[in-house]
């Protein structure tokens, strides 16, 4: 799969001061909480037209960014990305929460294009608009998880 990287090529460029996290958005194929399944592919117009505007927020609270996208794509298991977090106050603080595992999932600020309901009433999505990726406390789809953490003092690898 075709990773799109962003400004500056590969997570071992990244300054030592910034937090690296490396995570899921969304996951393929199950039904999250809202009824909804996302379909591969749905993210793809987004990513090659748009992609560097994906901002990494918290809680998908717009007056509240965290960090912004280094790498964002889709493989088979959901949306992947890496996000650089930098070490503000903010950030420190929210790293920390992350290495902790107080946040450790992450969600998608979506609009559905392409959709239709299907016989269990889930809503399948195909295409959407991505916006932004949440580290959340509670995500829709349980699934779509922080997979690491790296900064100067963290280094936490979830679920690998």
């Amino acid at each position: 799969m075709k990773k799109i990287l962003f400004k500056g090529g590969h997570i071992d460029d990244i300054d030592q001061k910034l937090g690296i996290v490396k995570g899921y958005g969304s996951i393929f194929g199950n039904v999250d909480s809202d009824k909804d399944i996302i379909e591969k592919g749905a993210y793809a117009r987004t990513i090659k037209n748009n992609g560097e505007r994906v901002k990494y927020l918290y809680q998908h609270d717009i007056t509240k960014p965290i960090g912004k996208m280094r790498e964002l794509y889709e493989d088979e298991k959901g949306l992947a990305f890496v996000a650089e977090v930098p070490k503000t106050t903010f950030g420190k603080e929210i790293l920390e929460l992350m290495e902790y595992k107080v946040i450790d999932e992450n969600s998608v600020g979506i609009m559905p294009i392409e959709k239709e309901i299907d016989d269990d009433g889930n809503r399948r999505i195909t295409e959407v608009k991505l916006f932004e990726i949440s580290a959340v406390t509670l995500a829709a789809n349980e699934e779509a998880k922080i997979l690491e953490v790296k900064g100067e003092s963290a280094k936490i690898d979830y679920y690998t």
